[in-house]
Order: structure tokens, then sequence, then C-alpha cells
């Protein structure tokens, strides 16, 4: 294989190389490491959401401060993606994991200890660039570049083992905050996310998820590059866009919104706990259909899943309804961020993956903020999520037609590569 080298698995002769449902054993070791980074990207926000109310007491701030604080590190997070698929072409998945898991590591164990409320936001803004690069821009590369038959299968489950892990970080942190205190808890997770840059360290070579391109065709990319395909680009980025508005709206405010209906708060997070966990066999199996299918016609499914979710938020009454639609919702929307990497693999190949994913990630993150603020305002405005939930139908129903253009227009020569 062009572009190889003798340390890559693909490689070696056939008989030199253990396999497993036709893939190295070492490509599913890389992916376990993987789902553990793409776990590590939102397991500080989810451990924040716990610990606000006794950081905020602890240290005599509002929470208006807080949120802050917290909005400039996803702030920075988000400007920081298009760097981390660089550098991850550029370095190798590796230094980029490691780096970013020692970054957020130190400065979570810092947030214990720091002195006054003054260190807060220059800890957090080191925060965002250290999960950008320890997110889903690195591992995605790292596994697309390590997969061939069971691509599919293996960037579904990367995006669905995630949901698992995230599942048990509140009730860890819970825990600890309980009965040692939220400074404990902080100790806690930054001890774990120095064990992962130990792990990504101890189990990954220097080129692993690297551009095995970037040396040997420096001096002939310009001559043997196909065209970049910037029109089907672009109409994945309008797509991604109005899905991740839609998707973030529903995980920060369906919680508010089943309350406000009369649920228990118990029940809202059971309803928000079974989409999360529907999605660890969602991913996986919206990852094994593109597989077999294609990744375009799987997002058309997909997004019409969505769509059908989206009308049905503004239409459920029963307790029963609701835990139906978390496990529709669940199955649909989990492949999405696995879509986006086999969609990008099949424009641009899986040689220039990471720096694309890197942009692409940008342009979803930073509609997530968009997204947030509005449904918010909404809210603030009208008292009662109905238009929110209405609004994003019209949306999702909009974003339709740019995933059937894209659906129809040729696959690139860039997939082959």
């Amino acid at each position: 294989m062009r572009g190889t080298t003798s340390t890559d698995p693909q490689s070696l002769p056939p008989a030199a190389v253990s396999t497993l449902w036709g893939e190295p054993l070492r490509s599913w070791l890389l992916l376990a490491v993987g789902v553990c980074a793409v776990s590590a990207q939102s397991a500080s926000s989810l451990a924040f959401a716990v610990l606000m109310k006794p950081m905020t007491q602890a240290w005599q701030i509002d929470r208006t401060t807080f949120a802050s604080a917290m909005s400039l590190r996803m702030l920075l997070m988000v400007g920081a993606m298009s760097l981390a698929g660089l550098a991850t072409d550029r370095f190798g998945a590796r230094t980029v994991l490691a780096s970013g898991a020692l970054i957020v590591g130190t400065c979570t164990l810092a947030l214990a200890w720091i002195p006054s409320v003054s260190w807060l936001y220059p800890t957090m803004a080191l925060i965002g660039p250290g999960q950008a690069a320890i997110g889903s821009v690195a591992a995605s590369a790292l596994v697309v570049r390590h997969f061939t038959k069971r691509r599919g299968w293996a960037v579904g489950v990367l995006n669905g083992g995630d949901n698992l892990l995230n599942a048990m970080i509140p009730l860890a942190i819970a825990a600890i905050l309980q009965h040692r205190g939220w400074q404990a808890a902080l100790l806690a997770l930054g001890g774990a996310y120095l064990a992962l840059a130990l792990i990504v360290l101890a189990t990954m070579r220097a080129d692993d998820g690297r551009d095995q391109h970037v040396r040997a065709q420096t001096s002939t990319r310009q001559a043997t590059e196909p065209a970049t395909p910037w029109r089907s680009f672009l109409l994945l980025l309008v797509v991604y866009a109005g899905v991740y508005a839609f998707v973030t709206s529903v995980q920060l405010h369906l919680h508010a919104h089943l309350t406000d209906l009369g649920f228990a708060q118990a029940q809202a997070s059971q309803v928000l706990s079974t989409q999360l966990l529907v999605g660890a066999l969602g991913a996986p199996l919206v990852g094994g259909i593109s597989g077999r299918w294609g990744a375009r016609p799987a997002l058309v499914g997909t997004i019409a899943g969505l769509t059908l979710a989206s009308v049905l938020l503004w239409n459920l009454h029963s307790s029963a309804a609701w835990f139906a639609w978390a496990i529709f919702y669940g199955l649909v929307n989990s492949g999405i961020v696995a879509l986006l990497a086999l969609l990008l693999t099949e424009l641009f190949g899986a040689a220039r993956i990471g720096r694309w994913l890197g942009v692409a990630m940008m342009v979803c993150m930073g509609s997530t903020m968009l997204a947030n603020v509005y449904s918010a305002a909404m809210f603030d405005h009208f008292g009662s999520y109905a238009l929110v939930w209405r609004s994003y139908s019209i949306l999702m129903a909009a974003v339709l037609l740019p995933v059937v253009v894209l659906a129809m227009e040729k696959r690139p020569r860039a997939a082959a590569l």
C-alpha cells in the first residue's frame, strides 16, 4: 500500500498480522484507546455540570461567572479543532491525544487548588485547546486510517462507546463529591486524564493516525491530488450545522422541558439516560449500515429519522411515549458523528481526514453554541419550549434538501486514496 511504513500493520504480509473480524488486533486496541479519548473530551463538561454548585459556593461567585468561564473554554476548544486536525495529520494521533490529556489533566488538578477565582478564566482557557486535542478529531483520524474492511463499524463504536463511559461520569463525580468534596472530585478527574496520557504513550506509536503522505508526496501533491470537492463539503457543513443545532438543544434543554410538562426530576433524567445508553448501540449500527450500503444513504435515513423525532417532540404527552421516543431518538441520533467521519473519508480519502474533520467540527461546535443561546432566549421570551421544537422541525425538514442533493452527487475519486 502506497504511503505506508514498515510499522504499519497493513504493510506487513498477511501471515505476520493477527486479525479479528478481518482487521489487525492492534487496530482494535487503538479503537479502544480512541473510545477513551472521545469520552474524555466531554467528561470534564459532565463533571463541571455536577460540580458547578459546590464550586461556585466555595469561591463565592455567581453561576453567570462560572458559565462565562465555561463558555470561554468552549470557544477556545472550537477555535483549536482545525489545528488539532492539522497536527494529527502532521505529527500523529499519539502526540495530539497525549498532549491534550496532559493539558486537561494538569489544569483540572490546578482548579482544585487555585488560590483565587481570578485564576478560573486562564485555567479554563487552557483546558479548551486541550479538549480539542483529545477529542473526536484525532481519534476519528486514528480509527479511519487503521481500519479498512470494518471501518464503518469501527467509527460507529468509537462514537457509541463513549456513551457508556460518559454515563458513569456524573455518578462517579457525585459519589466522590458526597464523600470527599469537590476538590477531591477534581483531583480524581485530573488524575484520570493524566492516566489516559500515559495509556496513549504506552500503547500507540509515533506514526499512528498520521498522514503517511505528508513526506512522500510533499513535492508532488499539487500534481497528484484530486480537486477538492468544495460543493459537497459545503453542503455537508450546512447539513451538520443544522443537525448539531437541533441535537444540542435537545441535549441541553430537554430535561427542563420535561419538568415543565410535569415530569419528576428522576423521570426526566431517566429519559435522557435512556437515549444516551441506546446511542451506544445505535452508533455502531449506523456505522455498519453505512459500511454496507454507503454513508450517504445512511445519512438520508438518519436525517429523516431526526426530522420525525423533532416533530414528535412537541406532540408527546405520556411517559410511555417519551421513553419510546428516547429509544428511537437515541438510535438515529447516535450515528451522526460517525457518519461525518465516514462522509469526509469518502470526499477526501483517509489521508486527508484530519484537517477536514477539524474544520467540520469547528462548524458543528459553533452551531451548538448558537443553538443553546437561541433555545434559551426563546424560552425566556415565550415561557415555553413549544416554539423552539417547532422551529427545529422546520429546520430539520429544510436540511433534508441538501442531504438529498449530497446523496445524489457522484462519489469523488478521493475516496479511493
